[in-house]
């Protein structure tokens, strides 16, 4: 009897972590809190792409692609999500200028890839920053973030700061491929690829600090020698509470 009922209870507990709460005002957008901490700017940056109306570009969608090197048992999948975050007034290209608030020169934008063997209406994919470890998982997501422009207007001389990460979640909670729309939700952590000075919002120059871009082949190495990648000398920041809902799909497949 106590087995059935912890068993009853644990797939209550499952269907109620699998459920993700979305809100009229979140239609067609995407949303998430950009923490710099534990950096020593100690801040927390609203991130919500831009509203497509009147004209303005589509600030958030997502593409569907199929790849293959050409033999059948060698397709894969991407699954790509693009936001926008350059308005925030009215969070649109028409009436940002009608009024000033908060981070009102703050200009970002995320874009955020997994890689999958299949595509569903629901899915559940998670990275890490393995490329290949037995026990855990390993970079089928790829995230990168570039704050093109803090909120006191510095852009790093035209550079801005660039993220990228693979330790990451993404919950595919909806996607209907014939209306062409998804939801779902994201978080992860990110290492800057950039260097800046660290009077730039989010910016922590530890000494010795790893800068991390691999898009051109520059990892965090274990520079010590004790058998670890020090993360730790990495500048970080955390994609957190990151929530979209019915944005526009293109399908490439």
């Amino acid at each position: 009897m106590i087995r059935n009922l912890s068993l009853f209870l644990c797939v209550i507990f499952l269907f109620s972590c699998s459920d993700t709460t979305f809100n009229a005002g979140l239609e067609n957008r995407l949303i998430a809190i950009i923490d710099m901490a534990p950096e020593s700017y100690q801040a927390k940056v609203n991130f919500t792409s831009d509203d497509d109306v009147g004209g303005c570009a589509d600030h958030e969608f997502v593409k569907l692609d199929q790849w293959t090197d050409g033999s059948a048992d060698n397709t894969y999948f991407t699954i790509q999500i693009e936001a926008n975050d350059y308005f925030k007034s009215q969070n649109n290209c028409n009436e940002y200028d009608w009024y000033v608030t908060e981070e009102e020169d703050v200009m970002h934008k995320l874009i955020i890839t997994a890689y999958v063997n299949d595509i569903s209406e629901q899915m559940y994919i998670a990275g890490s920053h393995y490329s290949n470890h037995p026990d855990l998982p390993t970079n089928v997501i790829s995230a990168y973030y570039k704050l093109e422009r803090d909120q006191d207007g510095n852009d790093n001389g035209g550079l801005g700061i660039e993220y990228y990460g693979y330790d990451a979640e993404l919950n595919i909670a909806e996607l209907d491929i014939n209306n062409g729309i998804m939801s779902g939700t994201f978080n992860a952590t990110l290492y800057r690829a950039t260097a800046a000075p660290s009077s730039f919002m989010g910016v922590d120059n530890p000494p010795n600090l790893d800068l991390f871009n691999p898009t051109i082949n520059d990892y965090i190495l274990d520079s010590d020698g004790d058998g670890t990648i020090d993360w730790h000398l990495a500048d970080s920041i955390r994609i957190e509470d990151c929530v979209f809902q019915r944005i526009n799909v293109i399908n490439n497949i």
